[in-house]
């Protein structure tokens, strides 16, 4: 989150759709979606999904994700009016997350293997004809990869894997351009050409590896260098939805204040020093800010997720 909030912000700093600055157009964006949802399939349990009533797991996932999306959304359409603001792509994470989830758990009712599970729920997806899940349909794939991540883990989780990978990502990087990304060649099974076919292909290998890498390096960090830095980080998990929803918002504002003030930085290396720093002030506030909320009931449910009830 750290990473997205500081391309974000450079992104208003300069007022260009695509910050300058190395680690957002180029590599960053290689990985930061690929990372996100392998994470997140890596808390994935399928049997305590099968087990859990589906009223019961839709409305605490509407509660969890849809609730604090909707309401960050309309406070940032405030922000940023009169620009309109599709609902679903605002936090497209957030909305992808949950339609993957669903998907999941409604075939999990039916498919016992995981692997038939895994196929279909990617298939679905892909024929679905409306634009606003082509996202959801990239990110799927990076979920199932942290599942399988998770229990195996530990026969992968060692230095010369991390380094193989950390390699492999290098090579692979070599080659990358901001053209593959799915914010540009977006993949519609409806119109596919080779091209297309390329583009999903490289960015989901891309992807994968780096945020295998990422999470292997992390393992070795905590269990086997006891690094107290990544012990911490793990405790400030619970605020990567606030970090997310939140600073969209702060950069809308910052954006709107550049703008009035016509204050675009143009020099590369001054954006990143000028984001990086605007970017531990945000990481700060958003901070403080759930610190203050989740001792509320109501604000915590509708601003962070949080429901003290279950």
């Amino acid at each position: 989150m750290l990473l997205v909030t500081w391309a974000h912000c450079a992104q208003q700093l300069n007022g260009n759709q695509f910050p300058v600055m190395l680690i957002s157009k180029d590599s960053f964006i290689s990985f930061n979606m690929a990372v996100f949802m392998i994470a997140s399939g890596f808390v994935i349990n399928i049997e305590k999904m099968r087990e859990t009533p589906f009223c019961e797991f839709f409305f605490s996932k509407v509660i969890r994700l849809l609730v604090p999306m909707t309401v960050w959304y309309l406070i940032l359409s405030v922000v940023i009016y009169p620009k309109h603001l599709d609902y679903w792509a605002a936090y497209w994470y957030l909305s992808s997350l949950f339609v993957c989830l669903m998907i999941i758990k409604i075939l999990a009712i039916f498919i016992s293997s995981r692997f038939i599970l895994c196929f279909f729920s990617i298939i679905i997806l892909s024929l679905i004809p409306f634009q606003c899940f082509e996202k959801t349909f990239f990110m799927i794939p990076f979920l199932w990869v942290g599942y399988a991540l998770r229990y195996t883990i530990d026969r992968f989780s060692n230095i010369s894997v991390a380094i193989l990978l950390t390699v492999l990502y290098g090579i692979l990087y070599y080659y990358w351009d901001i053209r593959y990304s799915i914010y540009i060649s977006p993949f519609h099974i409806w119109d596919v050409d080779v091209n297309s076919l390329f583009s999903l292909l490289y960015r989901f290998l891309i992807g994968a590896v780096a945020g295998v890498a990422l999470i292997l390096w992390f393992r070795i960090g905590l269990e086997y260098q006891n690094i107290q830095w990544m012990k911490r980080m793990v405790r400030y998990g619970k605020y990567t939805l606030v970090f997310y929803t939140m600073s969209f918002v702060l950069n809308a504002l910052i954006a709107r204040f550049i703008w009035h003030l016509n204050l675009y930085v143009v020099s590369k290396g001054l954006i990143d020093l000028a984001s990086f720093t605007v970017t531990v002030i945000m990481m700060v506030v958003m901070y403080l800010f759930q610190k203050r909320v989740e001792r509320h009931k109501i604000l915590a449910l509708i601003l962070l997720g949080f429901n003290y009830h279950r």
